[in-house]
């Protein structure tokens, strides 16, 4: 039998026992009863699953959505108000409960040392697992921070390369401290000069190996070459290598399959190709805020007539773009998309302005990616071509609805596989 049992009435005896000797006087009331005869049965765990360790505040996650931990056994009943289910000293939330099954959401507390034990108000005893004493629950995190940064560090932009490094802008303590190139080891080099008095709000890393970023509302594409300066002494500043109309202000870039970059700009799409660096562009009506490249089509964040939203546009046989529609309606105007990732098997994963931070749109509907635990600010997405199983989350500080980031990135578990950035995997 997976359990373990604590009798209630030895802790009670022992403080009645205190009470007695502390305070004996003919005015001295003591409630305890110790011939209480308790009106419930004993819960009993047999078997938990997960069985070692589930995500704090989710469960599992699985690639059709989140499931709860779910604890089996007996005596459980039917009233949740009369269970309470703790892991290591924190509540978890019920969601469904049984006579013999329990399923719960555990709490967002990570930990190696997080036994599992489940109360029932009337019933004398309660019930651990694992049985052994000796063994323990783990909750795991679903995200850690990004290793190797200082706290004057304020990483911003984020892209990978071909063997899991990170490109990124960095601010340090309020200047402007160029891109670096981050190794899977956390050892970092400058790779563009510092203090040129401009922030990029996007940077791509392109299959030619070269590093496009661009500044929000300005009409340049600039590549730095990340090899260079990488032998010491000063980085170099960034050239300009497409020049655009005055009017194509970009927000976003993306490469798709066969090496073009796209941009995002007010009421229009541009296609360039960084080999001979020229460009078209494309009429798309709207506040285009974010691009991303899946499966052949170009999905757009687009603010049209007051309605936020991602309109899907297919790329044809001629690299133009063919006729848009509307994949994902988004909540309001306010539920504005920063950046988009997708999973292997087509799930969109956005990055939002609101304290949902993080949203996908799967099966046809829209829901938060991991509800209340990934922090507000999410800005940037990314996937490391090492692990194409963890979503890079750029996060710039932000307070939102009572609840405070900081600037910082975040390695996502997702449990699956992760669709390609075109230009780095």
């Amino acid at each position: 039998m997976f359990n373990s049992y604590f009798n209630k009435s030895t802790t009670l005896s022992l403080l009645a026992a205190i009470l007695f000797l502390s305070s004996c006087t003919e005015d001295s009331n003591i409630i305890f009863d110790p011939d209480h005869e308790y009106d419930d049965a004993d819960p009993v765990v047999t078997q938990v699953f997960p069985e070692s360790s589930a995500f704090a505040g989710i469960g599992t996650v699985t690639p059709s959505g989140l499931e709860p931990v779910i604890i089996n056994g007996e005596n459980f009943g039917t009233d949740a108000s009369q269970i309470i289910v703790y892991f290591g000293t924190s509540q978890a939330e019920i969601v469904e409960l049984q006579d013999d099954v329990i399923k719960v959401i555990p709490p967002n507390d990570p930990g190696e040392n997080r036994r599992i034990r489940v109360v029932k108000v009337r019933a004398e005893l309660y019930s651990e697992f694992p049985a052994d004493p000796e063994e323990h629950y783990e909750l795991r995190s679903i995200f850690t921070p990004y290793p190797g940064f200082e706290d004057a560090d304020s990483p911003r932009a984020i892209t990978t390369g071909f063997d899991g490094e990170l490109y990124y802008m960095n601010v340090e303590s309020n200047v402007n401290d160029g891109i670096h190139k981050r190794d899977v080891d956390g050892e970092s080099t400058r790779i563009s000069a510092r203090g040129e008095g401009w922030i990029y709000s996007r940077v791509r890393h392109g299959s030619d190996g070269y590093i496009y970023a661009v500044r929000s509302g300005v009409n340049v594409i600039y590549r730095v070459d990340p090899s260079v300066g990488l032998g010491g002494g000063d980085a170099p500043v960034p050239t300009v290598h497409i020049q655009l109309p005055r009017s194509l202000l970009l927000q976003d870039i993306a490469f798709d399959s066969n090496g073009y970059l796209w941009g995002a700009s007010n009421n229009n799409i541009v296609r360039a190709d960084p080999a001979a660096g020229n460009f078209e562009q494309f009429s798309l009506a709207g506040d285009i805020r974010a691009l991303k490249i899946y499966d052949d089509y170009i999905y757009a964040s687009i603010v049209r007539d007051g309605q936020a939203g991602v309109w899907r546009v297919p790329i044809l046989a001629d690299n133009t773009p063919g006729d848009e529609e509307l994949v994902v309606t988004m909540p309001s105007a306010d539920h504005r998309v920063r950046s988009m990732a997708f999973t292997a098997g087509g799930d969109l994963i956005m990055a939002v302005n609101t304290i949902e931070s993080l949203m996908v749109y799967r099966n046809n509907q829209l829901e938060e990616l991991y509800p209340g635990i990934v922090p507000p600010g999410a800005t940037t997405l990314a996937v490391s071509s090492a692990n194409p199983s963890q979503l890079l989350v750029g996060i710039i500080g932000t307070s939102i609805g009572g609840v405070t980031s900081q600037t910082r990135i975040l390695k996502l578990e997702m449990e699956q596989q992760m669709a390609p950035f075109y230009g780095t995997f």
